[in-house]
């Protein structure tokens, strides 16, 4: 009773540029498109899991983080030896070496690394590029009887509209 679920996962919008890249090089090189990258959850999803699966009092937060890569082949090289390829039974099995340099081409052109100005490279030229990682948060209690519950509807002695406007003017 009363127990803590806490946990961090990988969220929908991770690495859409590398999606992006590969749905137009295979449009261009094989006039289709298949899956890639695995399936993520939508953040906007997270919420509704938890509570369908019977948590109270669930919070969810999101960070999006971008990493940089020297390239887009390295990009896939890490994901690949971390094991991190699609895992859903209807994918193709392999792209064709043409489609895989033509999505990495694509990536590299179209998602170069966004870097502040006071980063210097020592004079290097060349660029890095971005993957985007969504980071999704999230925790839930096990129901108990010692957990907060919400006042009976119509109980309210204020009105939101008259604490709105108390506390803008006690700002002022």
């Amino acid at each position: 009773p009363d127990g803590c679920f806490m946990f961090a996962m990988v969220g929908g919008a991770t690495l859409t540029e590398l999606r992006s890249s590969m749905v137009l090089a295979e449009m261009e090189r094989d006039g289709g498109v298949s899956t890639h990258v695995g399936p993520f959850v939508d953040f906007s999803d997270v919420g509704a899991l938890l509570t369908n699966a019977g948590f109270n009092l669930t919070t969810i937060d999101v960070d999006t983080i971008k990493l940089g890569y020297p390239n887009a082949m390295v990009l896939m090289e890490h994901l690949q030896r971390m094991g991190e390829s699609n895992a859903c039974l209807n994918r193709r099995q392999a792209m064709s070496a043409d489609t895989f340099l033509a999505s990495a081409c694509i990536y590299d052109e179209m998602f170069p690394l966004e870097e502040d100005d006071d980063d210097d490279k020592g004079g290097q030229q060349e660029k890095d590029v971005e993957a985007t990682v969504q980071v999704i948060y999230g925790i839930g209690w096990t129901p108990h009887e010692s957990q907060p519950k919400p006042k009976e509807r119509g109980s309210a002695t204020n009105k939101i509209g008259d604490v709105v406007v108390e506390s803008s003017n006690a700002h002022r």
